[in-house]
């Protein structure tokens, strides 16, 4: 199945947008999520589900957030392990010249399939509410067979090329409101960094989540994407 890139990228804008809007209360509570870790990514699983990008239910939001975190950290776990177990059979094996570059490419190609499977499996844990899914390595791969490899593959490297975009332009932006801000206000304007760069790093991370579940959803059987809610 192929994906529709440029209504992923604009659904996932426009989810952004209606994500980060609203008043203090709000961005009070976006804040205490990050405080406290575990419901930020409670609140990445929610966007994942395909939910309306509101806050609320703090319970499922923290439990939510924990198992999440498993699946990354477990996923982790494995990346760090099979670099460890290649690069340490180059040094029993001689590890210099050839063997050294062909374990430590190994590594890397190793490194970046589960990468790529890991962000599929953090979808289908929060679509199924089930940890085991998320291991079901499997199924994980079937669903990128679906979407086809070439298409997913493509479709991450897109990402990463507008969030490098997105990011350079938000931060530049931050860094010129702080600087006004600083000619009249002094401190006030770099006190005021750290808080425009969390906005920017929830902006990304809610854009990334959101287009994500998308890339997901475009091999399920359904055809198109789900409208945004708000």
């Amino acid at each position: 199945m192929s994906i529709n890139y440029q209504r992923a990228l604009e659904d996932s804008f426009d989810y952004t947008r209606d994500a980060l809007r609203g008043g203090l209360v709000r961005w009070l509570q976006l804040i205490a999520c990050i405080v406290v870790f575990p419901l930020i990514y409670g609140y990445f699983v929610r966007i994942m589900r395909g939910d309306a990008p509101d806050l609320g239910g703090w319970g499922r939001l923290f439990s939510d957030g924990l198992k999440l975190l498993v699946v990354y950290l477990a996923y982790i776990g494995l990346m760090l392990l099979a670099a460890t177990a290649l690069m340490g059979g180059a040094g029993i094996l001689g590890g210099q010249g050839l063997v050294a570059a062909v374990a430590a490419l190994a590594a890397f190609v190793f490194f970046l399939v589960i990468w790529l499977v890991m962000q599929m499996a953090a979808v289908r844990f929060a679509k199924t509410g089930s940890l085991r899914a998320a291991f079901d390595i499997p199924a994980v791969l079937a669903q990128i067979r679906t979407i086809g490899w070439g298409s997913y593959i493509f479709s991450q490297i897109i990402l990463q090329l507008v969030l490098m975009i997105f990011t350079m332009v938000l931060v530049f932006l931050v860094v010129t409101v702080a600087g006004i801000v600083g000619l009249f206000a002094g401190i006030v304007g770099i006190l005021l960094v750290p808080v425009l760069m969390l906005a920017v790093s929830l902006a990304i991370y809610i854009f990334q989540y959101r287009y994500n579940t998308l890339v997901y959803e475009s091999g399920e059987a359904t055809s198109g994407f789900p409208p945004v809610t708000a």
